[in-house]
């Protein structure tokens, strides 16, 4: 069975680009999930489960080690009629996200997409295995219910990259954050898509692109 997360976050930041993509996946034949944070277990082995966040995939990926977990941007490149926006060599940095820094997959998909949507990539010194920026996410505790979802995850993350400061520092550092970048700047999480907004700057998240022609 395939299952589609559209993400909480995500939802609620772009309802329209999600109701688009929900009802694509919906034609797919996926049943659609109301949260990756459902106590009770909602996935089965064999499941194929594809989501659009990236705290979405980590929760998963421990709770639910016997399903296959795909990002909507892997997903869709999978799909040959899928219709492309054509961007017409537009540039755009790409913010890789913390939450997947070890999931190699996860960020050339997005790279791809891209490229089929026509755009000019930029490479920031930090992408891919180099990033350590999640906004402000790594400057709050971890929500209580992710913590008891996957219990490991959020401790590697808490000793390795949490560093808890005062609403006053977080805007600092997203402020002083977002400077260097060239260009336009695509995120696909909803914790960078927030520190980036707070730094003063409206990044495009890929869901706004991938739900032009649907």
């Amino acid at each position: 069975m395939i299952h589609y997360l559209p993400g909480c976050d995500v939802r609620k930041n772009h309802p329209q680009a999600i109701e688009k993509l929900t009802n694509y996946m919906k034609n797919q034949g996926a049943l659609i999930d109301r949260c990756c944070r459902n106590k009770e277990d909602f996935l089965k082995e064999n499941d194929v489960l594809v989501q659009n966040c990236t705290l979405c995939q980590l929760l998963i990926q421990e709770k639910y080690p016997q399903v296959t977990c795909l990002s909507m941007y892997e997903y869709i490149l999978q799909d040959t009629y899928f219709p492309w926006p054509n961007h017409q060599g537009e540039v755009i940095a790409i913010q890789d996200c913390l939450r997947t820094k070890e999931n190699r997959t996860f960020q050339e998909a997005i790279r791809k997409c891209l490229l089929k949507m026509n755009y000019t990539i930029i490479e920031l010194e930090d992408a891919y295995e180099k990033t350590n920026f999640d906004g402000i996410w790594i400057y709050n505790e971890p929500a209580a219910i992710c913590k008891e979802i996957a219990p490991k995850t959020m401790k590697r993350l808490k000793e390795n990259y949490f560093q808890f400061l005062s609403p006053e520092l977080q805007e600092q550092k997203m402020k002083e954050w977002v400077k260097h970048y060239p260009s336009d700047v695509l995120v696909y999480c909803n914790g960078c898509e927030r520190g980036l907004k707070i730094g003063g700057i409206q990044p495009i998240h890929i869901v706004e692109l991938l739900a032009e022609n649907l």
